[in-house]
């Protein structure tokens, strides 16, 4: 059903391959690399049956919204490669090389790469999740801004 959906969607908005992720037993990340305007990503996001908070994402944190977890989460092991659903829309918009180059890295995922960016830079940012933070963790930054716990 999830492959489906991709084709749908890479056929709707002509876009490249999708490197899909296994989060949990019914988790599961999907990434492209293709450049989109940001209306054009949220219009991909929102037509999509990804979860509410996904798409609620870039309202809480902008940076936080196009994640490519590389680590463990909390007690969940790092995301595992399942598979490519390739395109015959590969290469026709510019392609991140730099997440072609982390898919590389942390997973060994092959990105066909027609028409890259030429950027090898990727941002990494660290933050907790729920799942992640501690009661130390809120102490500390209770702490830290002055305010007893």
């Amino acid at each position: 059903m999830l492959d489906q959906e991709l084709v749908y969607l890479q056929e709707l908005y002509k876009l490249g391959d999708f490197h899909v992720f296994k989060t949990n037993e019914f988790g599961r990340h999907v990434i492209c690399a293709d450049r989109l305007p940001l209306v054009e990503a949220l219009n991909v996001v929102y037509g999509s049956t990804c979860d509410m908070m996904f798409k609620r994402g870039i309202r809480i944190n902008e940076y936080r919204t196009w994640i490519l977890r590389g680590w463990e989460k909390g007690e969940r092991e790092r995301p595992q490669y399942l598979s490519t659903i390739e395109s015959p829309y590969n290469g026709q918009r510019l392609q991140s090389q730099a997440h072609a180059m982390f898919l590389e890295a942390f997973y060994g995922v092959s990105v066909r790469l027609a028409n890259p960016d030429g950027n090898t830079e990727i941002g990494i940012q660290g933050y907790n999740t729920s799942s992640k933070t501690t009661v130390k963790d809120l102490e500390k930054e209770m702490k830290k801004h002055g305010k007893k716990g």
